[in-house]
């Protein structure tokens, strides 16, 4: 029989420019090198991309969800894929920034690869990268390799029209 523990912290709403934070930890399945991901752990994803969203909307940041959704799933499989022990996910936000850290207990750096055209995966960090310089963000890994994170621009609140 396996235990899975699924942890969430919320912090008090975006108010006042005070940072809103919200932090989850679960632990992965143990699989030997070459298997494929559990269901369980497939099921992680989208339900860190619905926890994802439901907190946006709370701060008021409905227009970051869906490029933070896509941030969340190609993060969040990676870490899945890759990493060692528990997953973490701190997704902080304020009123100029929402970052996505996500902690997979890894001492790999993470990098761009090279994928062939034809391969299935590979592209995932150049999908984050692409992502966060479109919204006027950036990403990176912790100086010990056990984070990557992502942070996009919250974008300048627009003048109701008249």
């Amino acid at each position: 029989m396996t235990l899975t523990t699924t942890a969430i912290r919320l912090a008090p709403r975006l108010h006042e420019g005070r940072p809103d934070a919200m932090a989850v930890w679960f632990e992965r399945q143990l699989r030997s090198p070459g298997q494929p991901m559990s269901p369980q752990d497939a099921r992680r994803v989208p339900q860190m991309r619905r926890l994802v969203a439901a907190r946006l909307g709370l701060c008021g940041l409905s227009e970051l969800v869906e490029p933070m959704q896509l941030l969340t799933s190609e993060l969040v499989t990676n870490a899945l894929e890759h990493g060692d022990g528990p997953v973490s996910l701190l997704l902080s936000c304020s009123s100029e920034t929402v970052r996505l850290t996500v902690d997979d207990g890894s001492r790999e750096s993470p990098r761009l690869g090279a994928p062939e055209l034809d391969a299935e995966s590979g592209r995932g960090l150049w999908i984050v990268e692409s992502i966060a310089s479109e919204y006027g963000g950036s990403w990176g890994v912790s100086p010990d390799c056990t984070k990557t994170w992502c942070s996009l621009t919250v974008p300048a609140a627009k003048e109701p029209a008249v």
